[in-house]
């Protein structure tokens, strides 16, 4: 690694196994096609979208399956001195100054493509000659940092088994994909083969929210962006997020958010 006040970005390399970082900071993002990771006495599955938050001085060894994809990045003390904790001020540097556990995370999927947008917007400006770029690289790590610090990701901690985490994630998942069409948690919990009531405890144990808060989690962020950032109007809002009437929308968003989705819009 050059210079010392940088941040690098490297790629999992086929055939390497060994990421020991030294005494640099890093970041593991083992976006899909790991099997498993030893972090010094720790080992454990690799799922998709998983994060991890290493000081240094780790001993990191990766068994990457097929079609691995995911990258490191690596920054030294000094970086996390000068620019994370004293200019940026965050509380999700917290992240990074655990030195008896490590934080792992798996990114729900729309963060994940955040993270990976990100990533790479950080690598192409550290690689430039434009003015101010250091400013530029700090800010969007920030964000980065601010984006593993959502509730909407799963955080990892021993009490977890990979059964009930690697449920949510999939239920998750599922949500991603549905949640313009199925609003009902027991429609998720059929295409996950378990009982509704074992999937919301399972999301109760490892998220600390019910099953059915994370369906109306994603409607409501995906109904105040429309209602902000387009011109279609209420009924087709409603109708593109499977409601039957513009009505049950209206009573729906003012439970949630607390005014109509009219006021909302015009706030």
């Amino acid at each position: 690694m050059g210079n010392q006040d940088e941040i690098v970005i490297r790629s999992f390399e086929l055939g390497k196994r060994d990421y020991t970082n030294g005494e640099y900071y890093q970041i593991l993002w083992m976006r899909n096609g790991f099997k498993r990771i030893r972090i010094d006495d720790q080992e454990f599955e690799a799922c998709p979208n998983l994060i991890c938050f290493l000081t240094p001085s780790r001993f990191v060894t990766v068994e990457p399956g097929d079609d691995f994809e995911g990258w490191i990045l690596l920054f030294s003390k000094s970086y996390m001195r000068d620019r994370v904790r004293e200019n940026l001020r965050i509380k999700e540097a917290e992240l990074l100054s655990g030195f008896d556990k490590i934080p792992k995370i798996i990114l729900s999927p729309k963060i994940g493509d955040r993270v990976h947008n990100l990533a790479e917007m950080i690598d192409e400006l550290s690689g430039s000659i434009i003015p101010n770029r250091e400013q530029g690289v700090a800010s969007l790590f920030k964000t980065l940092l601010v984006y593993c610090d959502s509730r909407c990701n799963i955080r990892l901690n021993g009490e977890c088994s990979q059964n009930g985490v690697r449920l949510v994630a999939n239920y998750k998942e599922l949500i991603a994909k549905n949640y313009k069409t199925i609003h009902r948690v027991s429609l998720y919990a059929e295409q996950l083969h378990v009982t509704p009531k074992y999937l919301n405890r399972a999301v109760r144990e490892i998220l600390g929210v019910t099953a059915k808060s994370l369906i109306v989690e994603q409607i409501m962020i995906h109904a105040r962006r429309e209602l902000k950032f387009s011109a279609k109007n209420v009924k087709e809002i409603a109708f593109e997020l499977g409601f039957s009437e513009p009505f049950h929308f209206s009573n729906f968003f003012k439970r949630e958010f607390g005014s109509s989705p009219t006021d909302f819009r015009q706030m």
